[in-house]
């Protein structure tokens, strides 16, 4: 078993490394539970016999953790939402929206230039006041979770995105939005 973990920053730098050894896998995997903390702490320390790095958390968009082990023990509870990043030669499905479900595209964008295109797919909340919640407490949230295609999971760190754009249009809007429509060029 091993895990590859790659970290984004908002110099659109790509950092990777790699663990197989189980112990510091599972070490690494127990700090998973902590993960809403991960970009509040000051600093994030990545160690091996050859070198040692030391992140500013603040400056990191995304780190993505490649394993085929299921995750979900360590991570905190996401509902019965869910996020996944799309590659780039994935090809969405049309949105969806109806009564009881949503499910579409959304693009994050982040400070330096990173994106991430992902579907979400979750029940869709009965009450406008929830589904409004949703959008306006979006870059609120302390890290937001998503699983990649081949296995593992995603971090985001919400504090470097500049926007989002979501695939589905939204019927009625929070208080003082802006409707208005795209101009393409």
């Amino acid at each position: 078993m091993s895990v590859n973990v790659t970290i984004i920053t908002t110099a659109n730098r790509v950092r990777k490394f790699v663990q197989q050894d189980l112990q510091a896998i599972e070490q690494l995997l127990t700090t998973l539970q902590r993960s809403a903390q991960l970009f509040a702490n000051r600093t994030l320390i990545i160690g091996s016999e050859h070198a040692t790095e030391i992140f500013s958390p603040s400056s990191i968009t995304r780190i993505e953790i490649e394993t085929d082990q299921d995750l979900a023990a360590f991570l905190p509870s996401t509902g019965d939402s869910t996020l996944t990043r799309l590659d780039a030669d994935t090809v969405a499905p049309p949105s969806e929206t109806n009564e009881t479900h949503m499910a579409g595209r959304i693009d994050f964008f982040f400070e330096g230039g990173d994106a991430l295109a992902a579907w979400y797919s979750a029940p869709r909340p009965t009450m406008v006041n929830e589904r409004l919640m949703r959008l306006t407490r979006l870059f609120e949230q302390p890290v937001i979770i998503y699983t990649l295609p081949a296995g593992g999971i995603g971090l985001m760190n919400p504090g470097c995105m500049t926007r989002a754009q979501i695939g589905n249009g939204a019927e009625t809007l929070p208080a003082g939005a802006w409707r208005l429509e795209p101009v393409h060029d």
